[in-house]
């Protein structure tokens, strides 16, 4: 079983690393990503929703545990996270079934369903 608290602080530490290194950078990238997730004409959950579809296509747990630690932090359902998985395994197959499974798993933990 993974421990997605411990994958989520070691890549916090891991991009804390790049901080370190390329600050300007890293200061950039960060407002990108506030600007990407503010609510417009889609919800924080709903991008929130659109970026675990993609942590998990792309097989990045760090991601998977971030993401659905937002979305628990939003009142997702595990339901929710469960018809996100379902649609990632229809695009991308076995690969997603595993990593869709991680998201679940992750969903569990930060929920304290273990």
């Amino acid at each position: 079983m993974k421990n997605f608290e411990s994958i989520n602080k070691r890549a916090q530490k891991n991009t804390g690393r790049i901080q370190e290194t390329q600050p300007d950078f890293m200061r950039a990238f960060k407002k990108i990503q506030q600007e990407g997730y503010k609510a417009n004409a889609l919800d924080e959950k709903t991008k929130e929703f659109i970026a675990l579809t993609y942590a998990v296509a792309d097989k990045c747990e760090g991601c998977i545990g971030n993401h659905v630690n937002k979305l628990v932090k939003l009142g997702a359902t595990r339901e929710e996270i469960s018809d996100i998985v379902a649609v990632c395994i229809v695009m991308g197959g076995g690969p997603a079934s595993v990593y869709g499974g991680y998201a679940l798993e992750a969903y569990d933990e930060a929920a304290g369903e273990n």
